[in-house]
């Protein structure tokens, strides 16, 4: 997760003078990250546009928490995080202020620094004129390639990914503001009492092929594979998977799935299957409440001498009011040796 509560004076290195930009309009924006829609990266949170307690995105779900003010777009490790995943710009403009020296720590874990007033972490943020601003946050440290007061084209490196400041996850987030207000850029609303959806003056400010690669999704699939035992959530975070079975002499055999964003009342299903039929088949409980993130796994220890030579499949499935949203499925081939 990330928290920007501030404005970004947080931040800011000495008076900056804004830039006069010529006709300057409402941005039009592109990906803040060099990526594969739904494959290497995905949205985890979206704008909470609700101004209380309570929490509603621009797709009138939860696809958010309270208080959040920008858009993270998740990638699926910390292992994909120090090969290198690229933050860009994702509109042209003029670097107002930036920050490089934050240790990349994972929220609460041993020896975090304190991050107070500091939450963004490593970042910085773009000026794009007429009141507009773009924000990057949890970017790695000393990653930045770029210093105030350059001028930045669309798509030009900024540097990288990271996991500075508090935040659960590696992502980017990004936060579009207008005279200092916050912009959810799917819808062009502002946090507001209104209904879901009102009319704004300002509409989307994504390139047409990005609202199309990223569609409002409320329980989208993440991870999912087999296993030679059970698994666990830090374990997919640090490696974006784990190592499947090869031999019939493994122990166990499991299949597992992690999803994104589910509603309350969701369900989740994994079966699995041999050469001699179903092997196990769960279904989960109705989700009671909203759920960022869902692991579930199932499988058996071997009984035998063996598992019986072939392929296994695995599918992990969302149901939702009893019809499947989605399926995904994974195969196998077990080798005696």
């Amino acid at each position: 997760m990330s928290v920007v509560k501030r404005y970004w004076t947080l931040l800011t290195f000495g008076a900056f003078m804004p830039f006069n930009f010529a006709m300057a309009k409402q941005p039009v924006l592109s990906l803040p990250l060099l990526c594969i829609a739904h494959k290497t990266c995905f949205i985890q949170n979206h704008v909470d546009l609700d101004p209380s307690t309570s929490v509603r995105d621009w797709g009138c779900g939860k696809s958010s928490y309270d208080g959040h003010k920008g858009v993270d777009f998740r990638i699926r490790s910390i292992a994909a995080m120090t090969k290198g995943v690229r933050v860009i710009a994702a509109a042209p403009g003029i670097v107002k202020g930036m920050r490089s020296d934050m240790q990349d720590r994972l929220i609460g874990g041993r020896g975090a620094p304190d991050i107070v007033g500091r939450e963004c972490g490593n970042g910085l943020v773009i000026d794009h004129g007429d009141g507009w601003e773009t924000q990057y946050c949890h970017m790695r440290k000393n990653s930045l390639v770029v210093k105030k007061g350059d001028r930045v084209a669309r798509g030009q490196k900024l540097g990288l990914i990271g996991l500075s400041g508090k935040t659960a996850f590696p992502h980017v987030h990004l936060s579009v503001r207008h005279n200092k207000k916050t912009i959810d850029p799917f819808y062009g609303q502002q946090p507001s009492k209104a209904t879901c959806r009102p009319k704004t003056k300002y509409g989307p400010l994504w390139q047409t092929k990005v609202q199309k690669q990223f569609p409002y999704v409320s329980g989208q699939p993440f991870l999912w594979g087999f296993s030679a035992r059970g698994v666990r959530k830090e374990i997919l975070m640090a490696r974006g998977g784990v190592r499947a079975p090869q031999s019939t002499k493994t122990q166990g055999l499991v299949f597992y799935g992690q999803a994104l964003n589910l509603q309350k009342g969701d369900r989740l299903r994994i079966k699995l299957t041999g050469p001699k039929g179903v092997i196990v088949n769960r279904l989960s409980a109705p989700m009671n409440r909203h759920k960022a993130s869902y692991l579930l796994f199932t499988g058996k220890k071997r009984t035998t001498s063996a598992w019986p030579q072939g392929i296994y499949e695995g599918t992990f499935a969302l149901l939702r009011d009893g019809k499947k949203i989605w399926e995904k499925t994974r195969k196998l081939t077990l080798k005696s040796k």
